[in-house]
């Protein structure tokens, strides 16, 4: 699949904007500040329903109105018009979204139909930041290609919502009924055993892929490895219903709960075991996390069949000269891929061919280059 058309009204700077993409390359350039990220933005939002800078529907409206639309349009693929539509009246936000002009009630109906990847220069804190941005990314790329795991992480969410809620009754020591509490572990116990079974899953066969992708990007002489850290030393549900048991004192204190799949991560060691945020320098990490993105494709790919749009936002900028030849190397995959950056020369020193080139200025002008 591609994308051929972006439509954007009243988003970010744009309030009326219109731009086509080559299948191949698209280059996207201007000065910091104009706008460039707010195109792919708006293109991971008809993507995945949500800005990858995981930014509130709310402060993507252009300021002074107080609707935003966005759609992108596909080819090469069964679905073909994304919509999504957000607006904000009497303080209450509404959001539409749409497939072919039909609407979608359900994020498993939209989610992973219009694929793409999303290259960005925070992503280096999956490596550094908190095990939540990890968490984060794991259901992403899983939900891409499962919509039941995606259904599993909806129904988990609603139930240790109401878990915590008992819980910080108790904390409170109201008089409450204790075989409650015995129905939520049930439900608990069984929704977190699918989630961490497929957990278990993609992480056995994404290190490989990351193995794979460092060797090719990186010039170190050892891969570290990807371990999936758990909360919960088994997956069956029988299990985690006695260790939910255990410390239902300590989390009725707490007024929390204490393990499962809201608890858990996953951690980058090399073969002596030792953590790699604890020994790599921030261009090594830099590199980890763009290896984990390149990883996320092949997953994508080998699960779907279908290539996903890679999104690159002006991360060239932040490699050095051989690292950056490293991972034009590795992005030369038949994807079609979709730039942005500071400088022309960036673009035209990257080993790509441009079909298109487009140049961004102050007020969200978007003039094509020939």
């Amino acid at each position: 699949m591609y994308l051929k058309k972006l439509t954007l009204k009243n988003f970010r700077n744009y309030g009326d904007l219109s731009i086509e993409f080559s299948p191949e390359i698209t280059f996207i350039v201007g000065n910091n500040g104009v706008g460039k990220s707010n195109i792919i933005e708006a293109i991971s939002l008809t993507s995945t329903m949500r800005s990858f800078r995981n930014i509130p529907d709310i402060e993507m409206i252009q300021w002074g109105f107080e609707s935003y639309y966005c759609s992108s349009e596909i080819e090469d693929s069964q679905d073909r018009l994304f919509e999504v539509g957000c607006s904000c009246q009497g303080g209450k936000l509404r959001k539409r979204i749409k497939i072919d002009g039909i609407e979608i009630r359900s994020i498993s109906e939209f989610y992973g139909k219009f694929l793409t990847v999303v290259f960005a220069p925070f992503d280096i804190n999956i490596i550094n930041g908190m095990p939540e941005l990890r968490r984060r990314f794991t259901d992403s790329v899983i939900s891409k290609t499962n919509s039941h795991y995606l259904s599993d992480l909806s129904e988990f969410r609603k139930v240790l919502l109401s878990r915590n809620r008992f819980l910080k009754l108790l904390k409170e020591k109201k008089n409450l009924d204790m075989s409650e509490l015995d129905v939520w572990d049930h439900m608990f116990a069984s929704v977190s055993s699918r989630i961490i079974k497929a957990r278990k899953k993609f992480f056995v066969e994404l290190n490989d892929l990351f193995k794979n992708s460092y060797k090719g990007i990186s010039d170190d002489l050892e891969a570290p490895d990807i371990h999936y850290a758990s909360s919960i030393d088994s997956d069956e549900p029988d299990y985690i219903i006695r260790k939910l048991s255990e410390i239902r004192n300590k989390d009725s204190i707490i007024g929390s709960t204490g393990i499962g799949p809201q608890r858990d991560d996953f951690i980058i060691k090399n073969h002596r075991n030792i953590n790699f945020v604890n020994y790599a320098s921030q261009g090594q990490r830099r590199m980890a996390a763009i290896c984990l993105k390149i990883s996320e494709c092949d997953f994508i790919e080998s699960k779907t069949g279908t290539k996903a749009v890679i999104m690159v936002d002006d991360i060239f900028s932040e490699l050095d000269s051989q690292r950056r030849k490293n991972m034009i190397k590795v992005l030369k995959r038949g994807n079609q891929i979709i730039f942005t950056m500071v400088h022309q020369n960036n673009a035209d020193s990257s080993g790509f061919n441009a079909s298109k080139t487009y140049h961004v200025s102050n007020g969200g002008i978007l003039d094509e280059l020939v």
